[in-house]
């Protein structure tokens, strides 16, 4: 599970931990130190948090949100200028502990891939904030067609070709399958061992990737536009050489 493997926590542990921070902050404060870093460690390991906890601007809150029948709970809370995004405690809890049937259904090959792709984009975060400083408001959502303005939620999206595809072009461009592609660092911060392979990636990213800014929950809904990766594109750890060690450091 993610949470056991980045923190060395249990299910219980990591609730417990998350917990205290929630119950130590009053509400509308600003939580920092290591207390924020890590709430950001676990928002970055989430498919729903990770482009904003990967945003070096933004810090961790602590917010009174209003949820269904108008009661308001003590909530954590993403925020990086006028842009807010709420971290339900038990969503992050469950996206970090699954069941074990979700957990285990992903294969090796599969883990891998989810991995290479998350440090891809990690890659080339920052590309997509010199994009948003150059973008003059109000301005038009491509997606609903709605105007965007100060204060309103907003994302840089790809637009044409998604970042999926793009990826995947690069490394079938290579001539790679993911299962080739090495990883070193910590869980939520790896980056290629190939230190060339990972400037070719991001200059191909720049020269490839089209960029417009969206409404939030635009962005969100799309995903990926029903674009999938080619199984062939996985690769396999599979190997009749004995000497083959694992690709993950």
């Amino acid at each position: 599970m993610l949470g056991k493997d980045t923190f060395n926590l249990n299910k219980g542990q990591y609730s417990e931990k998350l917990g205290r921070i929630i119950s130590n902050h009053r509400a509308n404060s600003k939580i920092i130190g290591e207390a924020a870093d890590f709430v950001l460690r676990s928002c970055r390991l989430t498919d729903q948090w990770s482009k904003m906890a990967n945003d070096p601007e933004v810090k961790v809150h602590l917010r009174n949100i209003e949820i269904a029948g108008g009661r308001k709970i003590k909530m954590l809370s993403l925020e990086r200028g006028t842009t807010k995004q709420p971290v339900p405690k038990q969503k992050l809890i469950d996206s970090l502990y699954p069941t074990k049937r979700i957990a285990t259904s992903a294969t090796p090959e599969e883990k891998h891939f989810n991995a290479v792709k998350a440090s891809m984009r990690n890659a080339v975060s920052m590309q997509l904030k010199a994009y948003r400083d150059t973008v003059e408001l109000p301005y038009a959502c491509p997606e609903t067609g709605k105007m965007i303005r100060p204060g309103m939620r907003s994302d840089v999206d790809h637009v044409g070709v998604s970042f999926s595809e793009i990826a995947d072009r690069f490394i079938e461009s290579k001539g790679l399958t993911y299962t080739e592609i090495v990883l070193k660092g910590p869980p939520t911060a790896k980056v290629f061992k190939d230190q060339k392979l990972w400037a070719e990636w991001t200059a191909f990213h720049l020269a490839n990737a089209r960029f417009a800014l969206v409404c939030a929950s635009a962005n969100r809904a799309k995903g990926a536009s029903g674009y999938q990766t080619p199984p062939a594109l996985y690769g396999t750890f599979k190997s009749d050489d004995p000497e083959v060690v694992s690709l993950d450091f």
